[in-house]
């Protein structure tokens, strides 16, 4: 973004950070000790507006208590400074619920690619004799279990297949058990098969509900954090027009860091975090397509829940990343980092544990 005080520059709906009169015409001088607004430590976007808020709330009350912009003043700013921190931790909350939802759907299927897999190989195994099983395992093969819509078909002709082999068993001489699969240490059977094929719609359900609630909570913040940007920008606007230099008011302005006019790099997203690749024990990060701009730098880190700082990087590959692999139990918090000269840009945090793989 341009510099607040760059002539004829707008923002939003037509909004000027200065007078528009050409810069060689003018002669006014910023604040001695102005200084750009630049980031030593990573930090989400949110937290640089929140910095400059608390900057421009202090200077506010103490030298212009009654001002206000339209209606707003120190202590309506402070109101909003006090709302970012409960957004951020709803934000993030939503967005732990959609991840359980996603990973819940996820694993769902991946247990109805293996039943689908491994059960009619099984039954082949036992049952080869029985020339009616064979032919529905004949039909069977000839869905492969590729994508969601072929994983589900196979396992709903799986379903009577499995339930037929069963009572097929159970009619030997002697009797044989019932078919079973484990998949992380549960013993499914031809019931359990079907209760995830009559959850898996329910799963969608839930995951759309939380991807939904999830886009409200980021809406919120990002909200905030436009209307308090703005707000910080006019009340700049206001006092540099209103005071001349030298005066207590204008020098003010030197303690609000203002925006260079080199962009701030904007944010890779991450979209998934997902388990499985090398031994099914590697955390899988696909990206929200475009974003990076004006990013020179792109980063992926992680570390360990409870370890200080995110002391793992790669370089940011657009098409995801594998990292890993890690023991079964592990938590593994992500974010992405940008960098340019203007500053440092994170993500909020993802988090997964490790399960036992599928």
């Amino acid at each position: 973004m341009p510099n607040w005080d760059e002539p004829g520059v707008t923002y939003d709906g037509g909004f000027y950070y200065d007078d528009p009169t050409p810069a060689h015409l003018l002669k006014v001088s910023l604040p001695a000790k102005a200084k750009h607004s630049t980031s030593s430590s990573t930090m989400e976007y949110w937290e640089d507006t929140k910095n400059r808020a608390q900057l421009t709330r202090a200077a506010w009350e103490q030298h212009l208590p009654a001002l206000k912009i339209g209606a707003d003043g120190f202590t309506e700013l402070e109101g909003y400074i006090g709302q970012f921190e409960p957004l951020m931790q709803e934000r993030t909350a939503a967005q732990d619920v959609k991840d359980a939802a996603f990973r819940a759907i996820q694993g769902a299927l991946l247990k109805l690619k293996v039943l689908g897999t491994k059960i009619p190989a099984i039954i082949d195994g036992h049952l080869s004799e029985n020339d009616g099983l064979m032919k529905d395992l004949n039909d069977l093969y000839g869905t492969k279990p590729a994508t969601e819509a072929s994983i589900l078909k196979r396992a709903r002709m799986l379903y009577p297949v499995w339930v037929r082999a069963n009572t097929a068993l159970t009619a030997l001489t002697p009797p044989q058990p019932a078919i079973t699969r484990v998949i992380q240490g549960v013993s499914y059977t031809a019931a359990l098969l079907k209760g995830l094929l009559d959850g898996y719609t329910d799963l969608i359900a839930a995951n759309n509900d939380k991807e939904e609630l999830l886009d409200a909570k980021r809406t919120a913040l990002r909200t905030l954090d436009r209307t308090v940007d703005q707000l910080n920008k006019r009340w700049y606007k206001v006092v540099k027009a209103s005071y001349d230099p030298g005066s207590p008011e204008y020098e003010a302005l030197s303690g609000i860091p203002t925006e260079p006019g080199t962009p701030a790099p904007e944010t890779v997203e991450i979209d998934t975090v997902t388990q499985g690749g090398e031994e099914g024990l590697q955390v899988l990060v696909n990206y929200v397509p475009g974003g990076g701009d004006h990013a020179t730098t792109k980063k992926i880190k992680w570390k360990l829940a409870g370890e200080p700082t995110f002391t793992n990087e790669a370089a940011l590959d657009a098409s995801g990343n594998a990292l890993g692999p890690f023991a079964v139990g592990a938590v593994v918090v992500i974010i992405t980092e940008v960098s340019n000269s203007t500053g440092t840009r994170t993500t909020a945090p993802r988090t997964i544990t490790l399960e036992e793989p599928i």
